[in-house]
């Protein structure tokens, strides 16, 4: 059954008209998602059953991220509406200036966002949790192991097939899965799109399971549902994704070369650059809610 949902004022990517209803929808999506990831679980289980390599990781990010995130998604948008391109917002371009304002953005956050990290890294625990920190931290440090294996060497090569898998690949996936399929969803009903991005952000930071880095995961996330929404297109989000990961993959490539500079903290231990860093952020995020604003003649 076909149900019209009628686009709303402030949408820049209107939703089109989308099969069952709500419950139903957001049924089949888990459904779909929980078949892809015993799938997706099973094959990278077979790609590392030999042993964890660069090679092997290589290829099983490479499993996870089609089988896990862009098959569901694809196969998700196809059952729910008849214009699949059009509920996943790839059928659009963003606007040049959304997109310049958006670098602007995350440029200038970088300063702020490093200060973020480093807090969430030194988050302790009371000592009743002594033991859910211990083993939460030991994730952590298994989880770090095996990107810099999959990181592999300090070659150029190196460099340019991790910035395709960790940066272009992933940045695309994750981003048509979360925000392309999930929040998009979520949108569909009666919540509010601020809900949505903000329910899809902590979604997407726990999916990665480290807690140590939820808060920045989760500012990231929200930053690229709202840009989703004001851009009306899943490219920007998932242009400033794959960047964002390339940042840091360069940044572990250079430290690998560089083992005595530290390009890493973008001047996050001066009070005076972070503050600037909050301000020039919160005036580009400004002006994009702005542009959004001014094309669509209303007042969000």
């Amino acid at each position: 059954m076909i149900h019209p949902i009628p686009p709303t004022a402030d949408s820049t990517c209107p939703m089109p008209v989308l099969r069952y209803n709500y419950a139903m929808r957001l049924f089949y999506f888990l459904l779909i998602t929980f078949a892809a990831l015993i799938i997706a679980v099973v094959a990278m289980a077979m790609i590392v059953s030999g042993g964890q390599t660069t090679a092997s990781i290589r290829i099983a990010t490479l499993a996870q991220d089609v089988l896990l995130f862009i098959i569901p998604s694809i196969l998700s948008a196809i059952k729910m509406s008849p214009l699949p391109a059009s509920l996943l917002c790839i059928d659009r371009r963003p606007s040049f200036p959304i997109t310049i304002i958006a670098i602007i953005a995350m440029i200038c956050s970088i300063p702020a966002m490093d200060m973020l990290v480093e807090w969430n890294e030194n988050i302790r625990l009371p000592e009743s949790l002594g033991t859910l920190e211990s083993w939460m931290r030991y994730s952590e440090d298994n989880a770090a192991a095996q990107v810099e294996m999959m990181l592999g060497g300090t070659s150029t090569a190196d460099l340019i097939i991790d910035i395709l898998i960790v940066g272009v690949l992933a940045g695309f996936s994750e981003e048509l899965f979360f925000r392309g399929t999930l929040q998009r969803l979520i949108s569909s009903g009666r919540v509010n799109h601020n809900a949505a991005i903000w329910i899809t952000a902590v979604l997407f930071s726990a999916f990665h399971m480290q807690f140590f880095g939820f808060f920045p995961r989760l500012i990231l996330g929200a930053f690229f549902g709202y840009l989703l929404y004001w851009s009306g297109s899943l490219w920007l989000p998932a242009l400033l994704h794959a960047v964002n990961n390339s940042i840091v993959v360069y940044t572990l490539w250079h430290g690998k070369l560089h083992p005595d500079t530290d390009i890493n903290s973008w001047g996050s231990d001066s009070t005076a650059i972070i503050i600037c860093s909050i301000l020039l952020t919160a005036a580009a995020i400004y002006i994009l809610k702005n542009i959004n604003k001014s094309r669509n003649g209303v007042t969000q």
